[in-house]
């Protein structure tokens, strides 16, 4: 079986759900949760900057006020409901590495312990390919420059809990990444067919609406929902309803470009949207799904059953909302026509 899932990651080159991570939620930081980090990381580097202004060391003043007005800009920006992609936060991040380890060892035998807070608060912000090389680095300089006059028995134990911190906050980060990973997986699709979710659907549709006011590109809709399926179900079994579904979506999943999207809005109904697409060229792939489908070329196995499509075009609609109506209005003319149809939405 053919999951949707799997045929992005041929489709695209590269891991789907990596790519949605990247790019839509999970490496974008929000006010709700760094708001507050970058406000109080700047407030708890004060003591600091005291503590070196009292010894008069000017640079390593400047570099913990630059670390400051860097986290409270920060701080700001997501304050002013702004989404903060991955690069200013790695930005931020290295600079706080560089200037806290500098901090600590500058410190010596006082300030050298705190490199074990430096090292778990990147091992929890920031992903675990930038985390691991990040703290490595935190490691073997810190060991190189201890070496030069920490006693040796106190060297020792420092090597022994550095590398035991090291290993607990790769395994920390790597494991957060993955259930990350799977939460985002379990948000976006449907369980049984693997297509995306009505919840994934309506963030798609604020998309499309970015991707034409980017491009002055049409998109459209076709709307899906299988002809008395109910039917199917009182007669073979809801397995056998379940492994139509699941056969419906695998086909059609199979035979969308990568910038399309197959969604499983609930029931035996289903959405398409398609970027750069205008209403006659969604209508004519409706015919051919509908076609193929009527024709019982799915599986030998399955009853043969038909659909009935809705397809509407946007912006020829005044909003957004109204898309997705004029869309699902068609196909209940599709329905209403006698089944096994296509029906284009009103201009």
């Amino acid at each position: 079986m053919i999951k949707l899932a799997h045929y992005w990651r041929r489709t695209q080159g590269f891991d789907f759900h990596k790519t949605m991570i990247t790019d839509k939620r999970l490496n974008r930081y929000s006010k709700h949760k760094f708001a507050g980090i970058f406000f109080f990381g700047g407030l708890g580097i004060f003591p600091f900057a005291r503590m070196l202004w009292l010894a008069n060391d000017i640079f390593g003043v400047a570099l913990n006020v630059s670390l400051i007005v860097a986290f409270w800009v920060l701080a700001a920006w997501a304050m002013a409901d702004r989404r903060i992609g991955s690069g200013p936060v790695l930005m931020v991040m290295l600079l706080v590495n560089f200037v806290g380890l500098v901090t600590a060892l500058r410190l010596y035998q006082v300030g050298i312990y705190w490199v074990y807070p430096i090292m778990m608060a990147v091992a929890y912000i920031m992903p675990w390919r930038w985390a691991t090389p990040m703290n490595v680095a935190n490691v073997v300089i810190v060991l190189l420059f201890a070496a030069g006059w920490m006693p040796d028995a106190h060297y020792y134990r420092l090597v022994a809990t550095l590398l035991i911190v090291l290993t607990f906050s790769v395994m920390f980060s790597y494991n957060i990444e993955q259930q990350l990973k799977l939460l985002e997986e379990l948000s976006v699709t449907d369980p049984l067919t693997q297509a995306f979710n009505r919840r994934y659907f309506e963030r798609e549709l604020d998309d499309a609406r970015r991707h034409w006011q980017r491009t002055r590109n049409v998109a459209s809709m076709i709307m899906i929902d299988i002809d008395n399926f109910k039917l199917i179900n009182d007669t073979h079994g809801h397995h056998v309803g379940d492994n139509v579904l699941v056969a419906l979506s695998n086909y059609i999943s199979s035979e969308l470009r990568p910038l399309d999207r197959f969604f499983r809005l609930g029931g035996e109904e289903f959405a398409i949207l398609l970027l750069d697409t205008s209403a006659t060229q969604a209508a004519s792939l409706a015919e051919r799904f509908r076609r193929h489908i009527a024709d019982g070329s799915l599986d030998g196995k399955l009853p043969v059953f038909t659909i009935s499509c809705g397809v509407a075009e946007y912006p020829e609609q005044r909003s957004l909302s109204e898309w997705p109506e004029q869309c699902d209005k068609a196909l209940y003319a599709a329905k209403d026509a006698g089944r096994n149809k296509v029906v284009m939405a009103q201009k």
